[in-house]
């Protein structure tokens, strides 16, 4: 399922990427769906009308919010599992394949995740990667204790199935940009799930992007919070006092790391903005002493970057 708005750009390399690992027999074993959220922008329907017999179309008779027509996506599936690729991002061949296996090694697993890497406007790959969390695809031991601390997995990364979303719920708009964190909690909490060590699934950065203008305000780590707060409901009572501090802790570590990467390109707004919600966040003293150091490590990763750009011969 895959939910857009506005946006055609990188439509097709999402579609295409998912035909890409679907052979003519398969068809029928695959939904591949645009859920539209009543873009002005006709392109998105013109670009799926040439996939005519294998990508199908919806639109929304008005705009909701993002995390609404996510449900969209989960409300019309018609398969097992359900995968929302968002219209930016692509998966990796065999994906679909080592998702499925995930599923079919234990009833009890409720999501299949993968290792996923992130993407730049063109497509190229940028240095991170997801974390490591097993070096053989198997079931992630106490996931609950590692997802309640930090949202792990992008999106595009994970598959679920259409039963976990109708037992547990679909996505909570109210946690805006961590909903889809507050999500894997709960999967976790409930299921097992699956992890794929390959990298098989992309995550594309770019400035049009929600995500972009949520770290710009320092909004990422509101909602966060916002997720932490429902621990003492959604976890167990003998984790939730310590998953919340290290949550908390976690969330002024990320918000240190936004802060120094936005001071060294200069963009003083992000960096306020970040170290305003750590401080909301947390009073550790590991986080605050850490705080202080900010500015000489953006004034050295700059020096860093000018002196290469001195020394480093252009090729």
């Amino acid at each position: 399922m895959i939910p857009t708005y506005e946006r055609s750009r990188y439509l097709s390399a999402a579609i295409e990427s998912v035909l890409a690992q679907i052979s003519e027999r398969e068809f029928n074993r695959f939904q591949i769906e645009v859920v539209d959220n009543c873009s002005t922008n006709k392109a998105i329907e013109s670009i799926v009308s040439q996939y005519k017999g294998k990508v199908s179309f919806y639109c929304q008779p008005k705009t909701v919010d993002i995390y609404t027509n996510w449900n969209t996506c989960i409300e019309r599936a018609l398969g097992i599992y359900i995968h929302i690729l968002h219209d930016d991002d692509i998966v990796g061949t065999e994906f679909y394949h080592r998702m499925e296996i995930g599923f079919n090694t234990n009833s009890a697993i409720g999501a299949a995740c993968c290792r996923h890497q992130h993407i730049d406007e063109i497509g190229r790959r940028l240095k991170y990667i997801s974390r490591l969390h097993r070096k053989k695809a198997g079931i992630i031991p106490n996931f609950i204790e590692k997802i309640a601390i930090s949202s792990l997995f992008d999106p595009p990364a994970v598959t679920v199935k259409k039963e976990v979303y109708e037992k547990l719920g679909k996505f909570n708009s109210q946690m805006e940009s961590s909903a889809d964190h507050e999500m894997w909690i709960r999967i976790a909490v409930n299921y097992k799930v699956w992890f794929e060590p390959q990298v098989l699934a992309f995550y594309r950065v770019h400035n049009n992007t929600i995500t972009s203008t949520v770290l710009s305000s320092g909004y990422n780590l509101v909602c966060a919070r916002r997720v932490i707060k429902t621990f003492d409901r959604l976890l167990p009572s003998h984790l939730c006092w310590k998953l919340t501090k290290q949550a908390l802790e976690e969330c002024g570590k990320y918000g240190i790391k936004l802060a120094f990467r936005a001071l060294s390109k200069g963009d003083l707004k992000t960096t306020f903005n970040q170290i305003r919600e750590v401080l909301r966040s947390t009073h550790s003293l590991k986080v605050l002493s850490v705080i202080l150091l900010v500015p000489w490590l953006a004034i050295l990763a700059f020096l860093w970057r000018a002196l290469r750009k001195i020394f480093v011969p252009i090729a």
